[in-house]
């Protein structure tokens, strides 16, 4: 049952808030714990058991190292412990029961391949519960609420494909009431909803044809099929996260950002501190850091990096596309730490060029991330490298452009912060401030039922990033 399904946007979530609200605050845990294994029911049934006990013993890990923590050697061994399960389990379904469906089929086929199907949000769940048993044996949480540990971990509005809240901020909002909170929570989830079905849907008619079912390539279709599909995973996936902090903002719980315009970056470091900003920063925080960080020198330094990187292309797929793709990062972040670029350019046409070279690389490595194998990327990217004609394929390039364009504009255009900025502007002028907020919100909710009507008319992927 995904967000953007019918059935959750009309069934589950206002019977979900329904009941939420209706029961006191004492037993409000208890309804989201409860609503929550639902969802995961009615998402991932036969592995039902696997959550139930997963949550069992880290909530247990977690409150016996609380009580344990002044006997360090004991509660680091319940921490081993629980990374050892919790790493265990995302290692046997991702590398051994899910490889086969990876390796024959990529990303698309990952989504499609329904006897394959991993533990709904594995991957995202076991960061979780890392973080939150890592937090404990530091002392920076106190592990003796096993119940909000439950809700934390299995939160529905979170555990399909994150962001990765950290406990203690869940911890300490405890849900409840807050109009402020809910009042921008529905806003953030019409407007991902809005990004995932109106832009990411239709973007992904193009991109689909291009990678899966093209008969034959030309430049020009290979670039619109990479554009597109940077322009499509940018909007499914921060659609998902606009919708995942909404639903948290309905429950009373702030969710932290995921994404902050990221093709707007100015170099490849930069872009990661604006894309997946969670993943980011569960990486730095309890991989990169603890091995030493930047603090032990300048060869421990890219030791580090090339850890993390190497780690950030497996955790996304058994197949040589994600490793080569998690390597380029490395290789360019450290070629930037090493050099000090972009900063150290002098001029604007210096670092502006440096933007271009930063963009166009990232557009190749979402080609490697998108095709089915290391082989299939390389021959992608050469027809766009080298010149290839081919008029039929030259000509529905032309064709695709001119029926998507508008779609197309949209997307490059709002890939921009051009609402921040159009905020900025209005609230120097007080008189138009207030007409401001009125349009968008008529906007924002024309926007939706344009949207709904697209889902109600069948057009509904699934998240990419609903099966890692």
């Amino acid at each position: 049952m995904a967000f953007t399904d019918l059935a959750f946007l009309f069934v589950f979530l206002p019977a979900a808030l329904l009941l939420y609200y209706l029961t006191a605050n004492k037993g409000k845990e208890l309804i989201l714990l409860a609503v929550s294994l639902f969802f995961y029911a009615c998402g991932s049934p036969r592995y039902m058991l696997l959550l139930v006990v997963s949550l069992i013993i880290n909530t247990a890990l977690g409150y016996a190292m609380g009580r344990l923590r002044e006997r360090r050697t004991l509660a680091f061994s319940l921490l081993i412990l629980g990374i050892v399960f919790q790493g265990g389990a995302l290692v046997y379904y991702k590398y051994f029961d899910f490889a086969a469906s990876m390796m024959s089929g990529g990303i698309q086929a990952s989504l499609e391949a329904d006897n394959l199907l991993l533990p709904l949000g594995l991957s995202f769940y076991t960061f979780k519960a890392i973080s939150y048993l890592a937090d404990v044996y530091q002392g920076k949480t106190e592990g003796n609420a096993p119940l909000t540990a439950m809700v934390y971990l299995s939160f529905f509005g979170q555990i399909q494909s994150g962001p990765l809240s950290r406990y203690d901020t869940f911890a300490s909002a405890k849900g409840g009431i807050n109009r402020e909170l809910r009042s921008w929570g529905v806003i953030r989830f019409m407007t991902g909803f809005g990004k995932k079905i109106i832009l990411a849907n239709v973007l992904s008619n193009i991109v689909t044809e291009v990678f899966d079912t093209a008969q034959e390539l030309s430049t020009p279709l290979a670039w619109l099929g990479a554009v597109c599909f940077s322009l499509q995973l940018y909007y499914d996936f921060s659609g998902y996260s606009d919708m995942a902090i909404g639903i948290s903002g309905m429950f009373g719980y702030e969710c932290p950002e995921n994404f902050r315009y990221p093709y707007t970056t100015r170099s490849i470091g930069e872009f990661w501190r604006r894309w997946h900003i969670t993943l980011g920063a569960w990486f730095r925080d309890y991989i990169y850091i603890p091995m030493g960080g930047s603090r032990a020198g300048k060869a421990r330094l890219y030791l580090n990096l090339l850890a993390v990187w190497l780690l950030t292309g497996l955790w996304h797929g058994a197949n040589w596309n994600f490793v080569v793709w998690g390597l380029g990062y490395f290789v360019l972040i450290a070629f930037e730490k090493a050099t000090g670029i972009p900063n150290r350019l002098k001029t604007s046409a210096g670092k502006n060029m440096y933007r271009i070279f930063a963009l166009l690389f990232i557009n190749f490595q979402w080609v490697l991330f998108r095709s089915a194998s290391l082989q299939k990327g390389l021959d992608f990217m050469k027809v766009m490298l080298v010149p290839t004609r081919s008029e039929s394929a030259a000509g529905r390039a032309g064709f695709l452009l001119q029926d998507y364009l508008v779609f197309l504009v949209a997307a490059v255009l709002f890939a921009m912060p051009v609402v921040p900025a159009c905020r900025r502007l209005v609230s120097r002028r007080r008189r138009i401030e207030g007409c401001y907020y009125v349009l968008s919100v008529a906007g924002l909710c024309v926007m939706f039922l344009i949207a709904l009507s697209f889902a109600v008319s069948g057009q509904n992927n699934p998240f990419l990033y609903a099966n890692f």
